[in-house]
């Protein structure tokens, strides 16, 4: 629920199952690099004729977010940041902030220098204009010339006694690189065509690895040497006494002498596409090759996983990683099965986080950047909910709730927390179009809570086979939830970020059910009667 609010390690030789007959193999390793314009003023030390402090700072306009603003009690007004060296900038970037047109700069002129008293005049605007709130324009230079000061000179406003602007940004051509790689997979056998080793790392559980066997090992070759600081593993679509039970992860740099890292012993996945993650703390390692040892089932002949994951040190998604903290407010009572099932909960929430970001977004750049999230346990009534602005994000916890999974025959504690970490977190970064309320009055609150749900319908913390028939598309919560899972599953992979995407409040427009049909090619309600007819009664 959203709430509404102001908004270790031995070395041997590997011996074990790894043989060299009949061992299917896979392609080299596959390295994809995404590139994002570089913000070369982001991290800048800020200066400005004024500022409406503590809330509309002049830090505002530079901390690349476009839910805050630089404020000033004037029609007129500057503000110049100072790099930490000369960058030769070629373009800029103007964002205007959420209110009053009038507002809005007009008139200025850009400026460089190297000691903050000699300027060069770089651009100069006149006359300009922002069609819609928080629009942002782009302007192009013809410097050559590197400079260590950037000074928005001799700003005029529209009208008014108040200037304002969201947000400046400023490039030299230099990019962001965001790397994947994704591991060539050998297996000890698997059941081609369509239960493959290669299903493991398609960025999806709906398709898996099986094996006729009770036991079986993975490997995984990355084509360098890479350090990882955690790993997870999902459950396959049917049949839970196929899930691995126990296995070893190594690691080796030379594919015969292997590391032990992490072993396990009685897992289990309570719901069928399950994501469950493994932290390895204090593992600074890089290794090229990464085995799953001595898999073992639970019961039966045939041994399968949906999806295997590597958390690289040095992933793009280890770019997003604000400060958590835990505030158990009722430590003594039922608050402390909080602490019983997540005795590591920092770690947890960061993993759930990193996990979140990545189903929402293509890379950090897109992301929110939420400086801190406070996950708290309270002894009130309700589930869960979050709230907080663009810096802090608030997760709250009931632990009556708690009391009563705990209570609940066959639930576990721990899978229920962290299903609920993966909605309240999304909440903390997905995007609702500034229009949480309900449908009756305009607003979007099911598509925000529906959304949330999808996230954790796609890791397997909510059951997708146990929905039927019934209700409609706008109900939200997890009707809306796996529906919009279905469309990404079946029809338009990629939906869920587009969607969320779809849903920024920064494009000037309000989201409209049209969106669904411009990013799938159907109608949603035709959607939606397909979906109901893949459903059991």
């Amino acid at each position: 629920m959203k709430k509404l609010t102001y908004l270790t390690a031995t070395a041997f030789l590997g011996l074990s199952l790894i043989g060299s007959f009949g061992v299917p193999t896979a392609e080299a390793a596959q390295t994809t690099s995404t590139t994002t314009p570089k913000n070369v003023a982001a991290g800048g030390s800020v200066t400005a004729s004024g500022e409406y402090a503590p809330t509309q700072t002049k830090e505002s306009a530079f901390d690349q977010s476009l839910y805050s603003k630089w404020l000033t009690f004037s029609s007129t007004g500057w503000i110049q940041v100072k790099l930490d060296t000369a960058k030769t900038v070629t373009s800029y970037t103007i964002t205007a902030a959420e209110d009053f047109p009038e507002r809005d700069p007009k008139s200025w002129v850009l400026k460089g220098s190297n000691d903050g008293s000699t300027w060069t005049v770089l651009d100069t605007r006149q006359n300009e204009d922002f069609t819609y709130r928080n629009q942002t324009k782009s302007y192009s230079l013809a410097n050559a010339s590197s400079f260590k000061y950037f000074k928005l000179d001799s700003i005029t406003n529209h009208s008014g006694g108040i200037l304002q602007i969201s947000e400046i940004k400023l490039f030299d051509g230099s990019v962001d690189t965001w790397t994947t790689i994704k591991p060539t997979v050998t297996a000890s056998a698997e059941n081609t065509p369509n239960e493959g080793k290669d299903n493991l790392v398609d960025g999806t559980s709906v398709t898996k690895w099986l094996t006729f066997n009770a036991t079986g090992w993975l490997k995984f070759d990355f084509g360098k040497p890479v350090t990882i600081d955690g790993y997870a593993l999902s459950a396959a679509n049917d049949f839970s006494e196929r899930d691995p039970k126990s296995w070893v992860l190594q690691g080796s740099n030379d594919n015969a002498t292997w590391t032990n890292l992490d072993s396990k012993s009685d897992e289990s996945f309570g719901l069928r596409h399950q994501r469950n993650h493994y932290v390895l703390n204090g593992n600074n390692t890089a290794y090229q090759y990464y085995r799953l040892n001595n898999i073992t089932n639970h019961s039966g002949g045939i041994l399968q996983l949906g999806e295997v994951e590597f958390s690289r040190k040095d992933d793009m998604w280890h770019a997003v990683n604000p400060v958590i903290e835990v505030q158990n407010l009722d430590a003594a009572g039922n608050g402390q099965l909080f602490d019983q099932a997540l005795p590591n909960a920092t770690d947890d929430i960061r993993v759930i986080v990193r996990k979140v970001n990545e189903l929402l977004y293509n890379n950090p750049s897109e992301s929110q950047g939420v400086q801190k999230i406070k996950v708290t346990i309270e002894d009130v009534p309700g589930v869960a909910w979050a709230s907080g602005d663009h810096i802090q994000k608030t997760v709250g916890f009931s632990s009556r709730f708690l009391r009563d999974i705990a209570n609940e025959p066959g639930k576990s504690v721990r899978d229920e927390i962290l299903g609920v970490l993966y909605h309240e977190l999304t909440h903390c970064y997905q995007y609702d179009d500034n229009r949480y309320a309900d449908k009756s009055v305009g607003g979007v609150s099911y598509m925000v809570e529906g959304l949330a749900d999808t996230i954790r319908f796609t890791v397997g913390y909510h059951n997708r086979y146990n929905m039927t028939k019934g209700g409609t598309w706008q109900d939200g919560y997890g009707t809306t939830g796996n529906f919009f899972r279905w469309i990404e599953d079946t029809k338009k992979p990629g939906f869920v970020r587009e969607l969320n995407a779809s849903l920024t409040p920064f494009d000037g427009q309000d989201w409209t059910e049209g969106k669904i049909q411009e990013l799938t090619g159907t109608n949603v309600n035709t959607l939606w009667t397909e979906y109901q007819a893949a459903l059991p009664n």
